[in-house]
């Protein structure tokens, strides 16, 4: 009999050692958890500052793509403009290639510089035209 009351002194004696031994690892996990709580609280305070001006960061950004974007339909006027000049001055280019390759190989000197001198008077013609308008 003083066996069976040796093994239930040392059950208890180990069962007291596993609830000390939990209730440290309980205690060690509530002041972690309390340690997460002021960090967590932290964290809010400072994403309630941070939250109105990230707010006001992205409507100035949309703000500055709007107005980037209607700047950029301005110039769209400037470009077809110019995408229309190289269409004429391609045209130019090619009605002079085929009135080239129509002019006859055996024409004078002279006539192909009355023909350039002619050109050179038509284009400062057109600029004079150009200032005054």
């Amino acid at each position: 009999m003083d066996f069976v009351y040796i093994g239930v002194f040392m059950c208890a004696l180990a069962f007291a050692l596993v609830v000390i031994y939990a209730a440290f690892v309980l205690k060690r996990a509530a002041s972690t958890m309390e340690s997460v709580s002021e960090t967590l609280g932290e964290v809010e305070q400072k994403m309630n500052h941070i939250t109105p001006e990230l707010c006001k960061t992205i409507d100035e950004t949309g703000r500055t793509v709007d107005d980037l974007q209607e700047k950029l339909a301005a110039t769209d006027s400037l470009f077809a403009t110019l995408d229309n000049l190289g269409i004429s001055i391609n045209e130019g280019s090619r009605y002079l290639n085929r009135q080239t390759e129509k002019a006859s190989p055996f024409t004078s000197p002279k006539y192909r510089k009355r023909a350039t001198d002619m050109i050179k008077w038509v284009d400062v013609a057109y600029k004079l035209y150009k200032k005054v308008r």
